[in-house]
């Protein structure tokens, strides 16, 4: 027993590495970093079926029609209004919609998850361990 313990520290030892990261000057990571949460934002958004609704595409879609008021201001009032309306309202409707059914994160260890899914046992066994919990 003692021999696992010790090879799970010298796997997680060697891993870790001696050196850490060099350190950026603090303003420039901090701009770049801002870049890449949006654009990992913008890629888990877009990523998936192509025709699945997500919150993520729902919120783009509304942030993309307040960007469009911003084009057709000059040229139409009327549309306008009626864009950053649309526009406010469906991103509110998606970040609801996070708020709701928040994304579910699987718990790992080692490569391996540690929780049981739902579709472990049919819904009788769920029911029954459920019952037995509580």
């Amino acid at each position: 027993m003692p021999s696992r313990y010790q090879r799970e520290i010298e796997d997680i030892l060697e891993k870790a590495g001696e050196v850490g990261p060099k350190r950026r000057p603090r303003r420039e990571s901090n701009r770049r970093s801002f870049r890449q949460l949006v654009c990992l934002y913008v890629k888990q958004s877009l990523s998936g079926n192509l025709f699945s609704i997500s919150p993520g595409r729902i919120m783009l879609f509304g942030f993309v029609l307040l960007l469009s008021f911003l084009l057709v201001r000059p040229f139409s009032a009327g549309v306008a209004g009626t864009l950053s309306w649309a526009g406010l309202f469906i991103f509110i409707v998606g970040y609801a919609l996070v708020l709701v059914r928040p994304p579910k994160i699987e718990k790992r260890w080692r490569g391996e998850s540690i929780e049981m899914g739902p579709s472990s046992g049919s819904w009788l066994d769920r029911i029954r361990r459920r019952i037995t919990r509580s």
